[in-house]
């Protein structure tokens, strides 16, 4: 049963880049695929982990006792913990495409990779033409 949900899931995730039907002709363009794939299975996860993680909060929040109580606590704790990982995947795979390719990144709109000429390394938006 759990490997059916994985399959599915994994099936779900890749539908979008096997409809767009271009087989990657280089190393980059096969490394952008796997980031964008990687990206937007981390989407999947942070949502979903925030989904159980607010759920599990809201129908044990009632049930703090002394002897429960702390266990609970933990199992809060934790869980802020999971959360703050499965976000940081996201600056390790920023990490990654930056050491290996030198700031490049994957335009998925038009499949182009563009080089980041941007100073500002974490690229914050700029608002009033700065």
């Amino acid at each position: 049963m759990a490997l059916s949900r994985f399959a599915l899931a994994l099936v779900l995730l890749a539908a979008p880049t096997v409809a767009s039907a271009a087989a990657p002709r280089t190393f980059l363009d096969l490394s952008n695929v796997v980031v964008v794939i990687l990206n937007n299975a981390t989407a999947v996860l942070v949502v979903a982990g925030i989904v159980v993680y607010f759920y599990g909060v809201s129908t044990n929040i009632l049930n703090f006792s002394d002897e429960a109580g702390e266990k609970l606590k933990a199992y809060f704790f934790w869980g802020i913990i999971v959360l703050f990982v499965m976000v940081s995947i996201w600056g390790i795979l920023r990490l990654l495409q930056n050491t290996i390719f030198g700031g490049s990144s994957a335009n998925p709109t038009t499949g182009s990779s563009v080089q980041n000429t941007s100073s500002d390394p974490f690229n914050a938006p700029r608002f009033g033409g700065e």
